[in-house]
């Protein structure tokens, strides 16, 4: 069990390997999952706080030190990975925190971590407030994710389907933000994030078309 001890005395392990710009932001997306969690995940708040407090915990490391743990590790797509060595520290870390951290070792934690900066075809919920939360935590200051953290909580549906779907859209529109903005300066994408954003629109057009469905029964 994951209380507000181990909580604190994690975040103050993590602080200590982070510099203060990067740990700031770290906060922010404690801050933030923990507020999404409260409408998605209610029970799983304390896995939500200590999958943000180890999210970035690679990030600061050398890149050739993130590509020799995600070696060691036999990341199945470090091959890809490398061209974009932005998105390392996210696989990376969820190999670390077996070696720093064991007692975070939770399937739901290391999915999320590892997914963070590119999403993945299949993603839970547990994973998008993660991915979410880091491009929208409060302490960003690109307007890009200003908006997008506008756009989430002053659209939040009080319907708990249309909040899933909400979610799932927020999530979307945020990788083919990614997407956008990647090949308008002439970097193409990580695969992982084509193939995650192309399953949530497959997923949303299936439950548009499910909903028409419903709504025209006897076209």
């Amino acid at each position: 069990m994951i209380g507000d001890k181990e909580l604190a005395e994690l975040k103050e392990r993590v602080g200590r390997r982070l510099s203060e710009k990067r740990f700031r932001h770290t906060e922010g997306v404690v801050e933030e999952i923990a507020r999404m969690g409260e409408i998605y995940l209610p029970d799983a708040i304390p896995e939500l706080k200590a999958a943000a407090l180890l999210h970035d915990v690679a990030k600061e490391l050398p890149i050739e030190e993130q590509i020799q743990i995600c070696r060691e590790y036999g990341d199945p797509e470090l091959d890809s990975a490398v061209n974009s060595p932005a998105i390392l520290h996210g696989h990376a870390a969820s190999y670390l925190i077996l070696e720093i951290e064991p007692k975070y070792d939770l399937p739901e934690i290391i999915s999320a971590i590892y997914k963070h900066t590119t999403g993945g075809e299949k993603m839970s919920v547990f994973d998008k407030l993660l991915f979410l939360a880091d491009f929208i935590e409060p302490n960003r200051p690109w307007q890009p994710c200003r908006d997008a953290r506008e756009a989430f909580w002053s659209n939040m549906p009080s319907d708990a389907d249309a909040r899933t779907r909400h979610l799932d859209e927020s999530v979307l529109s945020v990788l083919e933000f990614t997407l956008r903005y990647l090949r308008d300066r002439g970097t193409e994408p990580d695969p992982a994030t084509e193939r995650s954003a192309a399953s949530l629109r497959r997923k949303l057009n299936e439950t548009n078309s499910s909903h028409q469905i419903k709504e025209n029964p006897n076209d």
